[in-house]
């Protein structure tokens, strides 16, 4: 850590201090540039198809004001939280910082850092014992603020955050506090020592949970390496986030009635499971535009998988809006590589461009659904279901 992210500036230090200083901001607001400014998307989208869609342009064309990757790149610092279903390799090489999560189980706490081994870990040891009674807990403002701000190198001007969905977590609206506070005490701090260039922090709610936040990171990592600018990258991402899809299929529905009654939950009653359990009914969970809901129910685990990836393929035909599918598993992801439905979605997407990111579930995924649970998310105009 350089001596601008050690400075001494006097900084408040309580959780409360920093959501005071955001809360006269719009609870709905994605993003803040200058202190008190927040950006606005310009409506500038384009037609495929029919259907007008993303503002999807070929990066580093000679349209105006598209810069060279050198620009801002290397200034710019993208973050994501560890519910951000990306192989954790992916990510390091790709320069994202991983916003920890804290797991709580009987008295015990885990740290969700995106760490494949630890996950796996706890998937073959511990969720299938308690993990029904784990909760998750998000960093704090004020620690989120300190996490951010340690992890400044020299040179860095910009800071993109892309959270899971704020109606999910707390991370969001505790990213955002602090941003509004780094911006001005970073800001303020950078001044004193010579450097005028405005210090910008942007936080992104991807409106979506485990493999859909690893679209809109994987997409941000690319227009990034395309020296698309962050001010644009922000717009691009904020319409991005409206088209992302992400189906979910739970695999152990005595775990979902579990963790429903330990949370006083009765939408999983014990008739619903023993009835399911008895046809052996699997339900797939939609999550887009900040809802999660199920989506329909097919009888048996495999043949639900085999539903989900033809769905996938289905939209990859027909022309995805970014040319990335994530696909994360909640245990061994070797096993996901010897399914049928998988390899033939690799295969098509191999021949079409689009890359295929498989990863382990997060800890933080993997105690709200169960070990052995499958996510694959994808961006499309639309999808029936």
């Amino acid at each position: 850590m350089d001596a601008l992210a050690r400075s001494s500036v006097r900084t408040p230090s309580s959780d409360s201090a920093i959501i005071r200083t955001a809360a006269r901001f719009s609870s709905n607001a994605y993003a803040y540039s200058l202190p008190g400014a927040m950006v606005v998307p310009r409506s500038t989208s384009v037609r495929t198809q029919g259907a007008t869609v993303l503002p999807l342009r070929a990066v580093g064309s000679n349209e105006t004001g598209a810069t060279s990757a050198s620009a801002d790149t290397p200034r710019s610092l993208l973050i994501t939280d560890a519910a951000c279903d990306l192989p954790s390799d992916w990510l390091a090489a790709n320069g994202v910082t991983v916003l920890p999560i804290k797991i709580h189980v009987d008295g015990e706490q885990f740290i969700d850092a995106h760490n494949e081994y630890e996950t796996l870990e706890f998937f073959r040891k511990d969720i299938a014992h308690k993990g029904y009674r784990a909760q998750s807990e998000p960093l704090s403002a004020v620690e989120t603020r300190d996490f951010v701000q340690s992890s400044l190198r020299k040179g860095i001007d910009y800071v993109i955050e892309i959270a899971i969905a704020a109606s999910r977590s707390k991370i969001y609206m505790n990213s955002l506090a602090a941003a509004q506070n780094l911006m001005l005490v970073h800001g303020r701090a950078r001044r004193s020592m010579g450097i005028h260039d405005p210090f910008k922090m942007w936080v992104i709610d991807s409106e979506t949970v485990f493999a859909g936040q690893g679209v809109i990171v994987a997409e941000a990592v690319r227009q990034m390496r395309a020296g698309l600018p962050p001010e644009r990258l922000v717009q691009h991402l904020d319409t991005l986030r409206h088209h992302v899809h992400t189906l979910v299929v739970p695999k152990d529905l005595f775990y979902l009635y579990s963790r429903a009654k330990a949370k006083g939950d009765n939408s999983v009653g014990w008739f619903t499971y023993n009835l399911g359990k008895a046809l052996d009914i699997k339900a797939v969970v939609h999550a887009h535009a900040g809802k999660t809901e199920p989506c329909m129910k097919v009888r048996g685990f495999d043949d639900a998988v085999k539903r989900v990836f033809d769905i996938a393929a289905k939209k990859v035909r027909e022309g995805l809006l970014t040319p990335q599918v994530c696909v994360s598993y909640a245990g061994d992801v070797n096993e996901v590589r010897e399914w049928l439905p998988f390899v033939a979605l690799e295969t098509l997407c191999t021949r079409r461009g689009i890359t295929l990111h498989l990863s382990a579930m997060s800890m933080t995924g993997g105690i709200n659904v169960g070990a052995g649970a499958l996510s694959v998310a994808f961006a499309c105009p639309s999808l029936e279901l």
